[in-house]
């Protein structure tokens, strides 16, 4: 007997969620897949990402959120128009805070929900996920009126399955299963070669302290030879190393330099950023986060957590 393939959604918001979503629609063959991306900024990476989904999925949505509630409403206008107002078997998503996603889950009461990882939100426990969202009544009510109904707290409970980049590690589902992103064995030579990557951050968002000046300090004692820009990055400081300019998002791009650089051996720096976890497995890759005064009191159970649980060295810099 020949079943009826379900149908299935995917959304994502980063090109990172976009990699772990391939990886999600290649193990379930018997799906077929509507992918829905609402990007929280528009440039080359976002883009050669979503393509990529858009070659595999039956139907596909790129959007960039606007602001405010008649931003949402366009939101909810596009999706029908689009076909997205559907119903669907099962529905997998990352960033479970989001109220657009949220809107879809709460139109879809009796989907199949499956997470999977949005970073180390999932694993650091005093991060988003993990606090007890409290919304105003009057937030609610207006939530409510366009069509939420359905949280955060109510997609972790309902949670089938959690997809997760980290081995062994708890996270915000109980029951996870490890998703992996690649092989590292067939990256294995003997390094005759040194070289030092910078992997950037929005810094500036989290304090102004972290001007071009201030960063370009830091990285001048790490003795840096490449730069690696966030996707959110908007200033890139110039000094003595190269800026890395790729549609690959920073893991995809460091498999294929170690495919091609053998004998290269790499240290990679970078202050809070998930993507070093992600790596920390790599043959010829050794992982160290940085950080300075401000950063451990702001962010000590994060440095804590990367130091004891992943056994990753902590470097001061100032």
């Amino acid at each position: 007997m020949v079943h009826d393939q379900q149908k299935s959604l995917i959304m994502c918001v980063t090109p990172l969620q976009m990699l772990i979503a391939e990886k999600i629609i290649h193990k379930f063959k018997d799906q077929k897949f509507d992918v829905m991306v609402v990007a929280l900024v528009d440039n080359e990476k976002y883009r050669y990402y979503y393509k990529k989904l858009e070659k595999i999925s039956c139907n596909s949505f790129y959007y960039v959120p606007k602001d405010g509630f008649l931003g949402f409403l366009e939101y909810i206008n596009v999706l029908k128009e689009n076909g997205f107002a559907k119903k669907y078997t099962n529905c997998f998503l990352a960033s479970i805070d989001s109220r657009h996603f949220q809107y879809i889950i709460s139109k879809n009461k009796n989907t199949n929900i499956y997470t999977f990882d949005d970073g180390t939100a999932n694993i650091i426990k005093n991060s988003l996920y993990y606090i007890n969202e409290k919304i105003p009544s009057w937030k609610k009510m207006i939530w409510n009126f366009i069509g939420i109904d359905f949280y955060m707290e109510d997609i972790k409970k309902s949670s089938k399955k959690h997809y997760s980049l980290y081995e062994k590690v708890s996270n915000i589902v109980e029951n996870t299963e490890y998703l992996k992103l690649f092989e590292s064995s067939k990256y294995k030579s003997e390094s005759t070669k040194k070289i030092n990557i910078y992997l950037g951050q929005p810094l500036i968002e989290i304090s102004d302290k972290f001007t071009e000046q201030y960063i370009l300090k830091a990285l001048d004692n790490l003795q840096i030879d490449y730069y690696f820009p966030h996707p959110r990055e908007k200033l890139i400081p110039k000094g003595n190393f190269e800026i890395i300019s790729t549609p690959l998002i920073f893991e995809d791009y460091l498999i294929e330099y170690l495919a091609e650089n053998q004998t290269v051996e790499i240290n990679l720096y970078s202050y809070i950023s998930s993507a070093l976890l992600n790596v920390k497995g790599l043959d010829r890759v050794n992982v160290n986060y940085i950080f300075d005064n401000y950063l451990i009191d702001k962010y000590s159970v994060f440095y804590g957590f990367v130091e004891n649980e992943f056994d990753i060295s902590i470097v001061k810099v100032d």
